[in-house]
């Protein structure tokens, strides 16, 4: 005979099948509001999905991608297909990458793994300095065979993972707050790859790295005082990189005076596309009024070709990715998870906010792609890498019982309501079990 658990407070009553018959184990038990054991202790494994990818996420990511194929495709038409071509070869990679982060367990990169991520995209940038070719004054590329990628777009996402990573450890020995483990050993990774990055030189891309790592400090709690001398260090390393490199203090010196050419020539395109646009295909600023529109430029092709109205729907698909990847960050089992889906969410949004900024003149021109829309290989990859790790933390969300549990107390009993109490009532999860499921 099964017995009935039972405590002062109500009763944990044994489930029936349809035939009548009691069920047996701790499994087949409900609790008084319907909810199973089996059911509530699966909500504490973080080890098994509990739902689905995000929908959301994978709709706007690939709504992206082909518009940024289409536009690439409309931009370069006149010089043939290589660049379509070029193109649809590096999102397909893309989207194989993406499902193969979106399959592994995102966990799997934390632990030591954090430690080898951070090692290879320091040596990545190391490297991209002592073998890495030359491109137009900078040093940003490395070739492997008939390929070649800037290894410091990858090292944006490899530090996040890292940092991540690493203050879950310190949470867990209670060192989240220690000065020198908590604040300054991390601050400096960060100036490190920072550094590496400005030697290349890439402003732009030491601009996203720095203000998406000091994002992330806010969301890990790191005091507001240790904030404070994080942007005050942050100030200074941008005034010495534009004081130092030519090319970064020869833009900003264009743009204080209003003469940079690109951007006059994005403003034009933009203007005169209209509430509307001229159509997809009927640019008139691709005829080398604005070289490389398919790249540093291409919000500039969408204001032009759709108009005001294409744009802002354009913005608010990355808003969209933005407040969902927030979400997922909110809701994500683990530490780790909730700060890697907020890392990867800022960084993301950070860069859509630098290239709209430049193509509106509101700021120097910083030579960052559209995420998802630029042409460029190793950026597309790199985005795609990370939706898929965003996708897989997606997986590993909290469960949401339907039950409302009043705060937990010191006691390890577990107390079961009787089905007729009030639903405050129904269920009080008590002591090492971790207050609310």
């Amino acid at each position: 005979m099964v017995s009935r658990a039972s405590t002062s407070s109500g009763t944990l009553r044994p489930a029936v099948r349809p035939s009548g018959r009691k069920c047996r184990g701790l499994t087949s038990y409900r609790l008084a509001s319907g909810v199973s054991v089996g059911q509530w202790q699966g909500a504490r494994r973080p080890e098994r999905p509990s739902a689905p990818i995000d929908s959301t996420v994978l709709f706007v990511v690939v709504t992206l991608v082909l518009i940024g194929v289409t536009l690439v495709y409309a931009t370069t038409c006149h010089k043939g297909i290589a660049f379509l071509t070029s193109q649809g070869l590096r999102a397909a990679t893309g989207f194989l990458v993406l499902l193969l982060g979106a399959k592994l367990r995102y966990t799997l990169w934390n632990g030591k793994a954090k430690w080898v991520v951070l090692t290879v995209s320091v040596a990545a940038l190391v490297l991209t300095l002592v073998v890495g070719f030359m491109f137009k004054d900078a040093q940003r590329w490395m070739r492997i065979g008939p390929f070649t990628f800037q290894p410091a777009e990858f090292a944006k996402y490899g530090l996040l993972v890292w940092l991540a990573g690493y203050f879950d450890s310190l949470k867990e020995l209670g060192k989240e707050h220690h000065v020198l483990w908590g604040f300054l050993l991390p601050l400096a990774v960060v100036l490190g790859v920072v550094g590496l990055t400005l030697l290349q030189p890439a402003v732009g891309t030491s601009f996203i790295i720095a203000f998406g790592s000091l994002a992330l400090f806010v969301v890990m709690g790191v005091k507001w005082s240790r904030l404070l001398i994080t942007v005050a260090v942050g100030v200074a390393l941008f005034i010495l990189a534009v004081t130092c490199i030519p090319h970064a203090r020869d833009r900003l010196a264009r743009f204080r005076a209003g003469r940079h050419r690109q951007q006059e020539q994005s403003l034009i395109a933009i203007g005169s596309g209209g509430p509307f646009g001229r159509g997809l295909g009927e640019s008139r600023q691709k005829f080398q009024f604005l070289p490389k529109m398919y790249n540093d430029f291409i919000f500039a092709e969408i204001g032009e070709e759709f108009g005001f109205i294409g744009s802002v729907a354009v913005c608010l698909l990355y808003l969209i990715l933005f407040l969902y990847g927030m979400r997922i960050s909110s809701e994500a089992r683990t530490p780790f998870g909730q700060n890697l889906a907020a890392g990867v969410s800022i960084t993301i949004f950070l860069y859509a906010i630098v290239h709209i900024a430049v193509a509106l003149g509101l700021i120097p021109t910083t030579g960052q792609p559209l995420p998802f829309i630029s042409s460029g290989g190793s950026a597309l990859l790199s985005n795609l890498s990370a939706i898929g790790l965003l996708l897989n933390i997606s997986r590993y969300r909290r469960n949401r019982v339907a039950v409302d549990l009043p705060p937990p107390s010191r006691s390890s009993v577990l107390r079961f309501g009787p089905a007729s109490a009030p639903a405050r009532h129904k269920v009080l999860v008590l002591g090492r079990f971790g207050g609310r499921v």
